[in-house]
């Protein structure tokens, strides 16, 4: 059996929920008078301890009473659904070939889908980040809208890589994903076609700042070939004599273990101290293992590890060796605080179907556990860094809606505003459509060669997107970026 370790992908898997409405009736007795053992075995709280007969009598009498007349695949693939949500653990699931195939694809440096990162948030598959150019933004997903049906199918009490699944597929097909918009009353369809994804892992350039060389790696995940591509984007920016250099894990929601504790030994020495620790339950064992770095001596330069709130699983494990076992320091906002790991194991009974198990938990170096349920709750960074509301705008599309007219109020709107300061406009960002945000509609239509309506209609929100693109575009209005490299020149 397989059991490699692995933590949090770029989504949580998610858990359906079951509701019921139930009638008290009378017990059915045997037909044939054959009386029934009134001694049922009992747990310590007084409740029907469920045997394998009761299990089996169970099964039976759904199949041969429920007016559904459901079938016994039908009811045996729900009692294993039944058991993994019994655990109450969001990480643990069931993958079936495809699914389990699927979800590896999400480690490789491309796939085919449509473009958006998403997690699963109290319930509901939210999206996350939309990427730039791909269909679902073409189509008009925004970051924060919820996914509620795919094809037509509700998939809200669905397992969430069921979901994943219909979403994926093959290149120039077209899929149909219904998604629900805080401020908009009906369920939008949008159609996009499925096509293929870069997703690099590894990211990296040179900046100059204040007469020094500092180095820049982003990290999107920890996958199959993140550890490689690192260690080459390090080999490569020393060759630059850097003087220092920044690790950006923002919006990395983790990926497989062995890769991040190789990516660490890039730069912490070995001093006796763990850079982190697994605790585990294997084959009705708990088992434990320390994890230590390798080299004898540091870096020449200072290292910063940039993290946010959506930074989560790997992305924790980075983070928290180098603050604890390398000193180095950590600069963002409160990490996501995920401190469970994972793996597959096959299921010996089927065609390649995999359980996906939490087996236990990763401790950081100085013996803290970071879940957020029981836990230290993420890791707090030793430089707290606010991104500004401007930066966490995102694009607003009109879909089957009118056009926003002044004097109106709305959430979007606000939105809207945020993205006009950033174009030099001085409005009011309290999502109220007065004159000073009509007066900066008009001018954007009139330098565009637009009807100058005073609407925003989505022509002229198409002029205000690209905006937000150029500044997201320029790394000067990156907060936390640049408070990473005014933390080299402050510390030279």
């Amino acid at each position: 059996m397989s059991k490699r370790l692995i933590g949090l992908f770029a989504f949580i898997v998610a858990i359906g929920a079951s509701f019921y409405t139930g009638y008290n009736l009378n017990t059915v007795e045997p037909q044939d008078g054959t009386p029934q053992d009134d001694t049922p075995s009992l747990n310590e709280d007084g409740a029907t301890t469920v045997t394998d007969e009761v299990f089996l009598e169970v099964l039976e009498t759904l199949m041969e009473n429920h007016y559904t007349q459901p079938s016994r695949e039908l009811l045996m693939e729900g009692a294993v659904n039944g058991m993994i949500d019994a655990l109450d653990d969001p990480h643990s699931s069931y993958f079936d070939l495809e699914e389990y195939n699927s979800f590896e694809s999400g480690f490789e440096e491309s796939y085919v889908g449509i473009g958006v990162r998403v997690s699963f948030v109290e319930g509901q598959i939210i999206v996350e980040d939309v990427m730039d150019g791909g269909p679902a933004e073409e189509a008009g997903i925004l970051p924060n809208d919820i996914i509620v049906s795919v094809d037509g199918i509700d998939i809200t009490a669905q397992n969430f890589y069921e979901t994943i699944q219909m979403i994926l597929g093959e290149e120039g097909t077209q899929v149909t994903v219904g998604i629900f918009r805080q401020g908009v009353d009906n369920i939008i369809q949008l159609t996009m076609t499925r096509a293929v994804i870069e997703n690099s892992s590894v990211n990296y350039q040179v900046f100059n700042k204040g007469g020094q060389k500092i180095g820049y790696i982003e990290v999107t995940q920890f996958g199959n070939e993140t550890a490689t591509k690192f260690a080459d984007a390090i080999t490569v920016l020393e060759s630059q004599n850097i003087n220092g250099l920044v690790v950006d894990l923002r919006n990395n929601g983790g990926g497989r273990l062995d890769t991040v504790s190789s990516m660490l030994r890039e730069f912490l020495v070995d001093n006796g101290k763990p850079i982190f620790s697994i605790e585990y339950y294997s084959n009705g064992e708990f088992e434990s293992h320390n994890f230590y770095a390798e080299n004898d001596t540091p870096k020449a330069y200072e290292i910063v590890t940039i993290v946010n709130e959506n930074s989560a699983s790997a992305s924790e494990v980075f983070a928290s060796a180098m603050q604890e076992q390398g000193n180095y320091p950590v600069l963002g906002t409160t990490t996501y605080g995920k401190g469970t790991m994972q793996t597959d194991i096959l299921v010996q009974a089927t065609v390649g179907d995999r359980v996906h198990v939490s087996i236990g938990k990763w401790i950081t170096s100085d013996g803290n556990w970071v879940h957020f349920n029981g836990g230290t709750d993420g890791i707090t960074p030793d430089i707290i860094a606010e991104p500004t509301p401007e930066e966490t705008a995102y694009k607003v599309f009109l879909i089957d809606e009118e056009p926003f007219e002044v004097d109106t109020v709305d959430p979007r709107i606000a939105n809207i505003q945020h993205i006009l300061n950033t174009m030099g406009y001085d409005v009011r960002t309290d999502g109220y459509f007065g004159q000073e945000t009509l007066s900066a509609i008009i001018n954007i239509q009139n330098d565009n060669g637009l009807s100058a309506t005073g609407l925003i209609d989505q022509d002229t929100l198409t002029i205000i997107n690209a905006a937000l693109d150029n500044f997201r575009d320029n790394p000067a209005n990156d907060t936390q970026l640049q408070a990473a490299l005014d933390y080299f020149i402050n510390n030279d």
